[in-house]
């Protein structure tokens, strides 16, 4: 009611907020604009916040700016075809110095001992006892939460699954319990035996940022070391607590996943250690690649932000990938040019307009008769548009619901404005519950959406 009445100037919050009721509004800012969770995608209204600022800013005459220091690649190809102003900074602020940065062929360097596996290098190693030597700070990322995400039967192969989801059990060894991270299903003791073969020589395997965590207290004892994510955090409070402890100095060695990877500006952090740069890189689907690039760019954006020389560990299975090769460079628009390449010759956004049919249901066989139905009922396609599927996602099965997709993309140059698309799925998919006898299934429409996972 205070925005209503004009009490306010600036009103600052997530997504949501960019429907704040403001009577004259002059400036959007979208930061960390490429971010995903800028979608809303669990229920509707489905929208992605971004596209709203753009079409607001347009409709009250404002200025919209999108900051990013890897920003979409839809809004770069914006800039390439002048849609968008690009206002670029190429330097650091004040002194700093982009970090030294290096990679690390983890197929070539295994630990004599054994002790770490393929987890941490002797490389990462050395670079961090030196930083402690010298009262600098170092950040490691390793983007998987837990101790061990895969528990697998010695003997007869078994992976332990989730009961409701198409996804391993990971293990926490704080309260020695199994989590699902997709759907929070929870078993509250630590597995002895395979429910297969019931053998008792379970073997777990991985690391998350707990084992992580354990690895480098044993190694260096005296060390100060503090883990961030989402287990270790119970309010906004705790995140302060935490973040306070490492400004002040008080924290030597700083583990996290995605979420500190961005934002956080400590001049004394001259290390940053990637842990496993491959996680998420061979998903299936179009945007991976994109998104490990900008998560391994911005992670190494937090070393030697002051007037020390930083440097990034870089580990991976895949050190000839482009994805790794022009991240630890720090040559954006040369991956991003490669990446537009690769998107127009699969006709993929920013390329193609694109939407997704998601049928769902609990019964594996009912659910994959209805997107077989779906698209035999589908009216002949116009010029341009391509229909994949129907096929099962890549997590087929979720929250005990299984799930086929049918893909529809419409190239760009026969639609230019996506009103095809939005036509030709109105027309199929008006009352579809009546149209299609759902039972216990549902159907999801998500238009332009982020993932095909």
């Amino acid at each position: 009611m205070q925005i209503c009445q004009g009490s306010f100037k600036v009103v600052i919050g997530a997504r949501s907020a960019i429907f704040a009721p403001l009577q004259n509004v002059g400036l959007i800012v979208i930061d960390e604009e490429q971010e995903s969770s800028y979608q809303q995608d669990s229920s509707v209204p489905r929208y992605h916040a971004r596209d709203v600022a753009l079409m607001r800013g347009k409709l009250e005459k404002a200025t919209v700016l999108l900051s990013s220091a890897t920003p979409s690649l839809e809004s770069y190809f914006n800039h390439l075809y002048k849609k968008l102003k690009y206002i670029n900074l190429p330097k650091r602020f004040g002194i700093a110095k982009y970090p030294h940065t290096q990679v690390v062929d983890m197929l070539k360097d295994q630990d004599e001992s054994g002790k770490f596996g393929l987890v941490i290098s002797g490389l990462l190693l050395d670079k961090i006892e030196d930083r402690l030597k010298k009262n600098e700070q170092v950040l490691l990322l390793q983007n998987r939460r837990g101790y061990s995400p895969i528990i697998r039967c010695f003997d007869c192969g078994e992976i332990v699954m989730c009961s409701f989801c198409q996804v391993a059990l990971t293990y926490h060894s704080r309260g020695r319990y199994l989590l699902c991270h997709v759907c929070g299903y929870t078993e509250n003791q630590r597995r002895e035996m395979c429910n297969s073969c019931r053998s008792g020589n379970l073997v777990y395997k991985g690391a998350g940022t707990q084992r992580i965590e354990s690895l480098l207290k044993e190694t260096f004892p005296v060390a100060s070391i503090t883990r961030l994510d989402s287990d270790s955090l119970r309010s906004g409070q705790q995140i302060t607590k935490i973040l306070k402890s490492f400004s002040e100095g008080k924290t030597q060695i700083l583990i996290g996943t995605q979420m500190i990877a961005k934002g956080l500006d400590f001049p004394n952090i001259t290390l940053v250690g990637i842990v496993n740069a491959d996680l998420g890189l061979h998903l299936p689907d179009f945007r991976a690649g994109e998104r490990i690039f900008q998560l391994i760019y911005q992670a190494a954006g937090r070393s030697g932000r002051g007037n020390k020389t930083g440097e990034v560990i870089i580990q991976t299975y895949s050190p000839d990938n482009p994805v790794i090769k022009c991240a630890a460079r720090l040559d954006l628009t040369k991956y991003y040019n490669i990446a537009l390449s690769e998107r127009q010759e699969l006709k993929y956004p920013p390329f193609s307009w694109l939407a997704k049919v998601e049928c769902s249901g609990p019964v594996l066989e009912s659910a994959m008769h209805l997107a077989e139905r779906v698209k035999k009922s589908l009216s002949k396609k116009y010029k341009g548009l391509y229909i994949l599927g129907p096929a099962p996602c890549y997590l087929e099965k979720i929250r005990n619901q299984f799930r086929f997709q049918i893909v529809f993309k419409s190239i760009k140059t026969l639609d230019p404005n996506g009103r095809k698309l939005h036509s030709y799925i109105n027309k199929n998919f008006y009352d579809f519950p009546k149209k299609y006898q759902m039972g216990k299934n549902q159907l999801n429409i998500h238009m332009d959406p982020l993932s095909l996972i």
